[in-house]
């Protein structure tokens, strides 16, 4: 007996959960939906759905758990449009980088039926020098031996946390539990301050009166910090991302605010020894960080039963009765 997981939203990370759960397409019955039609076609070509859904109702109405994979900004809508298609023990997930907003929607619009689990998915080392975005990037072992972030919400029963947990472990990753309010603060320094970084050089530089000229020699570390803004969705999902989250952004950009201000005061005093011994340390934080960060010295890996048939069990034991609705 099949359970149906539908993945809304084929980009990267959708993208990605499909290819890594292809090897249980016997017991796991993939459906995807994406408002992309190339996002659609190469998810079908690549083979990381086996059905593709036209609509969000024809998409959820039968799922067992519904996976959003979804910028920030587009998570609330989703939500508030598919909760009365919803059975009755649909296990959702969100992949979105913050989680105090997205409890509230759920609170919100979810029924008390249903069940909500956040991820938070780290990707493979292997993968952090990829320019691309979408899924022109996914990949089958993207989330393979790292770690998922996993917040519970009250609408979460221990069966939809269980389930939650047999997922992540199928993704090939390692479940690491957190608290809502903690992930969104390790999230925003990591996830949106670069985002914010990016922001504020493009400003500059496209305000300046130089960039007439300045863009004809912009070269590699120019590109590599705006990257970012490569991504379609950036600007809507970075502006919700601040708005929703405002404690921890203002903090942070205070703090970056400082730290620009402390390397233009050793630039005013034209001391390179110390502007260099500064930069140097820099350094020596990036690379300690980045080979600890290959390595995954500080993942635990559990002892966990790892069969298939151990796994699938618990998720296929998670089933509600199947009401049916017409889509709209």
């Amino acid at each position: 007996m099949k359970i149906q997981l539908t993945i809304i939203g084929l980009g990267q990370v959708g993208a990605s959960a499909g290819l890594a759960l292809a090897k249980h397409k016997e017991s796991i019955l993939r459906v995807g939906h994406d408002k992309s039609r190339d996002a659609v076609n190469l998810a079908k070509e690549n083979g990381a759905v086996d059905k593709i859904a036209l609509t969000l109702s024809g998409a959820v109405t039968e799922a067992d758990i519904v996976l959003l994979a979804l910028p920030l900004q587009e998570t609330r809508e989703v939500l508030e449009h598919i909760c009365q298609d919803l059975k009755d023990d649909t296990l959702v997930i969100d992949t979105s980088p913050l989680k105090m907003p997205v409890l509230g929607w759920v609170k919100e619009f979810l029924p008390d039926t249903c069940h909500y689990v956040g991820f938070t998915p780290v990707i493979d080392a292997e993968y952090l020098e990829e320019c691309g975005f979408g899924p022109e990037v996914a990949h089958e072992d993207l989330f393979r031996d790292n770690l998922i972030g996993v917040i519970t919400s009250q609408s979460a029963s221990n069966k939809a946390i269980n389930m939650a947990t047999s997922l992540a472990q199928l993704l090939g990753a390692l479940p690491y539990f957190s608290d809502a309010g903690e992930m969104d603060g390790l999230m925003s320094m990591t996830h949106l301050m670069p985002q914010v970084l990016a922001a504020s050089m493009l400003k500059t530089s496209l305000e300046a009166p130089g960039w007439r000229e300045a863009r004809k020699v912009a070269g590699k570390p120019y590109y590599q910090l705006i990257n970012p803004f490569g991504q379609d969705e950036l600007p809507g999902a970075l502006a919700s991302s601040l708005i929703n989250n405002q404690e921890n952004a203002a903090r942070l950009i205070n703090d970056l605010i400082q730290s620009l201000v402390e390397i233009r005061d050793l630039v005013d005093t034209a001391n390179q020894e110390e502007l260099e011994e500064s930069f140097t340390k820099l350094q020596q934080g990036r690379d300690l960080w980045l080979a600890d960060r290959e390595e995954g010295k500080w993942i635990e890996k559990p002892k966990i039963e790892t069969r298939k048939r151990g796994i699938l069990t618990q998720m296929l034991g998670f089933r509600g009765p199947k009401p049916t609705r017409e889509d709209d």
